[in-house]
């Protein structure tokens, strides 16, 4: 019983994980789709501030 419910959680945690995966590759791919040249050098993802937003 014991390494049955292992195999279960296992599967449970990959799925979980290959979904949370999935949704991040197809977020990336809108932001991807749309132009934001200055979002990709400064902002949250780089962790630096925008020097147009301060302006």
């Amino acid at each position: 019983m014991l390494p049955v419910a292992r195999l279960i959680i296992v599967f449970v945690m990959l799925g979980s994980f290959a979904l949370v995966f999935a949704e991040l590759v197809r977020q990336s791919e809108e932001m991807s789709a749309r132009p934001i040249p200055t979002a990709s050098r400064c902002g949250d993802a780089a962790g630096m501030p925008c020097p147009q937003r301060a302006l």
